[in-house]
């Protein structure tokens, strides 16, 4: 990164002025980097003031607490060696920095999304979740979810935290959303919705947390699901949010789609979203596939005569090669995808969660060798594949 002094002075300002709120580092330089992303937070000790790095790894995190002299040398160590993004939450604006591949910085202001008073600067707080227990939120008490007091209810409390962790995850794309919508709400399309949990949840979070200006569209292929959500809806008063009666592959939406949503749709109707999502230009897909069963009848014993041996062992092997080959697609038509953990095991075996962010950018001719080497290695031919291709 070349140290231009307008992020010098706008790193110091946000540092020495106690403007952050929190920061994010991301999109990775190296692929061998043993974490994947970096979040910071200003915290109080007695001692003063210093900010706390966390770095996230694939299975645990580690802490270090950083003056304010330390953590801008921090920062732009990593932004010139290990990431290309960054965003710095303040409460005037959110700070969006790019570095491109030649090193040249680029700082772009969206609106603000946090307050300084939803910032804990205490150094052993309780985990702040989205949806906070005790207070309540008339859409869970509907959905039986917590009580009218406010109390989740014990059979319930696995939904309320995937709940939580679901918000966070929608939290982590917003700056990907920040500037879309602006001449008109932003359209998101959650394909599959189901009884809708979490569908209700991104309305509650993005309409009456964030004020955005939000139209949602739930679809799904039960009549009577897809009543009962309407209704509750109405209930509600969540007037733009509406759900339909319709295949994935029937739908046409109109005008822009900001951003696709597909949780639990099963076998290839994650791939029809998925592409779907792709001809749209969707900034935004969040993804839980669910019962990958096309791969299963494609893999072929001589591939790996242990690996395969066993049915079930071959089952859970399908899914993985399955989620990975959508990941690879999505990153040739130009995303940066993650595939992560969304729920504990304990809780559900779905629980893959594939993320992608529009990049506006063509993928590496490397991406597209790995991907032929994969798909000719298993013998096997994604559905993904040829929706994207179809219409190529």
């Amino acid at each position: 990164m070349k140290r231009s002094d307008e992020f010098g002075v706008f790193l110091r300002d946000l540092l020495y002025g106690r403007q952050l709120l929190a920061c994010s580092l991301s999109k990775l330089r190296l692929k061998a980097t043993p974490f994947d992303k970096v979040s910071i937070r200003p915290l109080e000790l007695k001692s003063g003031l210093v900010y706390q790095v966390t770095y996230h790894y694939a299975q645990k995190e580690l802490h270090e607490n950083l003056t304010p002299k330390q953590i801008e040398e921090r920062i732009c160590e990593l932004m010139d060696q290990v990431f290309r993004q960054g965003h710095f939450f303040t409460p005037a604006a959110d700070w969006q920095v790019l570095v491109s591949k030649k090193g040249s910085v680029k700082i772009l202001r969206h609106p603000p999304s946090r307050k300084a008073q939803e910032v804990d600067l205490k150094h052993n707080r309780p985990k702040q979740y989205l949806l906070q227990e005790g207070r309540v939120y008339p859409f869970l008490v509907e959905l039986g979810v917590m009580n009218a007091s406010g109390k989740v209810l014990a059979k319930r409390y696995h939904k309320f935290r995937q709940l939580n962790k679901y918000l966070e995850v929608v939290e982590d794309c917003m700056p990907y959303l920040q500037g879309h919508g602006a001449d008109g709400p932003l359209t998101i399309v959650d394909f599959g919705s189901g009884k809708a949990y979490l569908t209700f949840a991104l309305y509650h979070y993005l309409v009456e947390h964030l004020k955005r200006d939000v139209r949602i569209i739930g679809l799904d292929l039960k009549e009577d699901v897809v009543a009962f959500c309407n209704a509750m809806a109405a209930k509600l008063g969540f007037e733009h949010l509406r759900f339909t009666h319709q295949d994935i592959r029937d739908f046409r939406a109109q005008g822009q789609v900001d951003m696709v949503v597909s949780l639990h749709a099963c076998d290839v109707a994650t791939d029809y979203a998925l592409a779907q999502a792709v001809k749209w230009g969707a900034q935004v897909i969040l993804a839980v596939p669910c019962c990958q069963h096309e791969v299963f009848t494609q893999l072929e014993q001589r591939a790996d005569p242990v690996l395969l041996e066993h049915g079930i062992v071959k089952e859970r092997v399908a899914a993985l090669i399955t989620d990975a080959a959508r990941a690879k697609l999505l990153e040739i038509e130009g995303y940066a995808v993650r595939v992560m953990e969304f729920i504990d095991l304990e809780h559900t075996p779905k629980n893959l969660l594939i993320r992608a962010f529009k990049e506006h950018k063509s993928p590496a001719y490397q991406v597209h060798r790995d991907f032929a080497h994969f798909k000719r290695f298993w013998g096997i031919a994604p559905t993904l594949e040829s929706l994207l291709t179809k219409d190529a």
